[in-house]
């Protein structure tokens, strides 16, 4: 079995969420989540894409990860929460997206809540170096592949299972999620973003860039 992740920025919704389905100035103070993870079973060698796994494999033991980061070239990306929610509300909704999506081009598909302020994306190509080295755990994947929302903030995954069906209908660039529960993301051609409205928090994740704020 993949190890189990329990993150404390929003351990309830998270769980709800994936259970059912370079660097920039770090603003000071720094909001901070803390990510605990259980060591992996022996013989684990991670999930195969084609059977999506309800939980991530994220760090290992404990460790802070700041919740404004960011890595990569970062084109088009959104700064902050207010710039984020501006881009979102001008954009139409798109009719039939629910809680899955995937952007026009495959690469990246994402899940949300839509009873609760989580949601998570993920990229095929071009996974991220960590911009700490704290994010990845020992023996583990060495790059994030994936962005999870929660109400206290967003953390990178250095994931090696994955949130992806495959079947998932695309959000049209430019579109958005239709309205629904606290959690809203926008398909762009240079990525993805998603923000809770409850806990202003969100991200932006692209191929070989991120921003959390």
């Amino acid at each position: 079995m993949p190890c189990r992740a329990v993150v404390v920025l929003a351990a309830a919704a998270v769980s709800c969420l994936l259970a059912s389905c370079g660097s920039t100035d770090i603003p000071s103070p720094r909001r901070t989540v803390t990510v605990t993870v259980d060591a992996p079973s022996a013989g684990s060698s991670g999930t195969s894409a084609s059977t999506p796994t309800p939980v991530p494999t994220a760090s290992a033991a404990s460790v802070t990860i700041p919740t404004n980061l960011a890595a990569g070239a970062q084109r088009g990306a959104p700064k902050s929460f207010d710039e984020a929610k501006g881009r979102i509300d001008a954009a139409k909704p798109a009719a039939g997206v629910g809680d899955r999506f995937q952007s026009p081009s495959g690469n990246i598909v994402c899940r949300r809540s839509t009873d609760s302020s989580a949601a998570a994306c993920e990229v095929a190509q071009g996974r991220i170096p960590p911009p700490l080295p704290t994010i990845c755990r020992a023996g583990g994947p060495k790059d994030i592949g994936r962005m999870e929302l929660g109400a206290s903030g967003a953390v990178p995954v250095c994931n090696s299972d994955t949130i992806r069906l495959g079947s998932e209908p695309k959000l049209a660039y430019g579109a958005r999620t239709a309205p629904s529960g606290t959690t809203a993301c926008l398909s762009e051609e240079f990525g993805v973003t998603c923000i809770d409205t409850a806990g202003r928090h969100g991200f932006f994740l692209a191929r070989d860039t991120f921003v959390t704020f």
